[in-house]
Formats: structure tokens, C-alpha cells, sequence
């Protein structure tokens, strides 16, 4: 049996941040969960009426680098909640960063499609956010 990876880790320290300009990133302050991309390719159907035995015939489309979610400690419209309000609302694409414990990064530019906030009776009061990913991302491993 295979030994685990000594790097492996779990993901306590993960940081989502917004970019601004080349170098400049916005932590933000209190985000519980990440859920980085889940990319997908579509795919071609190209049969036609000699594709062997009869079965459908495709080659692979284009690729759909997916969306990111976060969930994070709801301060209502300030610090992270406030970040990603304005971002909504501005209805551009921006650039955002995942840093990982172990230094490696995602880089993605994308825009939020929903802005949520939970306010149960009996515990703590959660934001979330998803934001569609427009081209590709970049990842850079750790140095």
C-alpha cells in the first residue's frame, strides 16, 4: 500500500482574495469554505451514416472552466459581505486568486452570479457566493 504524500494536507489557511491591478490582492477576512473550480469539456457528436457499428462518433469541444462558491462568517454589509456586495453589483469581470496552504495559486477572472446570506434562529450567521470562471485559470504551483 501506497504511502500518503507528505504534502498532502487539509485545507485550513486557504485564502480567497480579489485582485486589483498586476500584483495587488484583497484577502478576504473570514471566508469558512472554498470550492474551487470543476472544469468540464463538452462534447462533439460528429457520427455520420458509416460511423462504425453504428455508434455515435464524437472529439472534444470546447472547455468550461466552471465556477468557484465560498461561504464565509456574515458581518451584514461589512468586510467580506461588503467586498462581494459591490462586486455584484458592478457587473464586471474581475480577477480573483486561491492561495493554497502550500503556497501553490489559482488564479481566475470571473464575476459573482449570486450573493446569498443565512440567518438561522440558533447559530452563526453565513454568507455565500458563487462566481462563473471566464477563460481559463492559471494554476502556479508552490516555489
Amino acid at each position: 500500500m501506497a504511502e500518503t504524500v507528505a504534502a498532502t494536507d487539509i485545507g485550513f489557511k486557504t485564502i480567497l482574495s480579489k485582485k486589483s491591478g498586476a500584483s495587488t490582492k484583497t484577502p478576504l477576512a473570514e471566508i469558512t469554505e472554498i470550492n474551487p473550480p470543476e472544469m468540464n469539456r463538452d462534447s462533439v457528436q460528429f457520427t455520420h451514416h458509416s460511423s462504425p457499428d453504428g455508434f455515435h462518433e464524437f472529439k472534444p469541444g470546447l472547455a468550461d472552466a466552471g465556477e468557484v462558491s465560498v461561504t464565509y462568517n456574515l458581518v451584514p454589509g461589512l468586510a467580506d459581505d461588503a467586498v462581494i456586495a459591490t462586486h455584484f453589483a458592478s457587473r464586471i469581470v474581475e480577477g480573483w486568486s486561491i492561495t493554497f496552504p502550500n503556497g501553490a495559486t489559482l488564479d481566475f477572472n470571473g464575476f459573482a452570479t449570486s450573493h446569498g446570506r443565512a440567518t438561522p434562529l440558533d447559530d452563526k450567521m453565513t454568507g455565500s457566493a458563487t462566481f462563473k470562471i471566464s477563460g481559463k485559470p492559471v494554476m502556479t504551483p508552490a516555489a
